[in-house]
């Protein structure tokens, strides 16, 4: 059972395998937990948000950062 974190939200109980998500999701989603093993879920609503805003974030910078180098590739 150490490949298994679980997690109460709303009362609903879920077993998330951590062999299947980044240590850095484990560590952020541990900072979520309370003692009794419950999360808020406005605190993982905030933390998805966050983080699907960083994503975007980089696959924009990622895709100028490709275009600038197929400019500077084929003058």
């Amino acid at each position: 059972m150490d490949n298994i974190l679980r997690v109460c939200i709303v009362g609903r109980h879920y077993d998330i395998p951590t062999q299947e998500i980044s240590q850095e999701t484990l560590i952020a989603l541990n900072h979520l937990i309370d003692e009794s093993q419950n999360i808020n879920p406005k605190d993982l609503l905030k933390a998805f948000l966050e983080a699907s805003e960083i994503s975007n974030t980089l696959k924009i910078t990622i895709q100028k950062a490709n275009q600038i180098l197929e400019s500077n590739k084929n003058p």
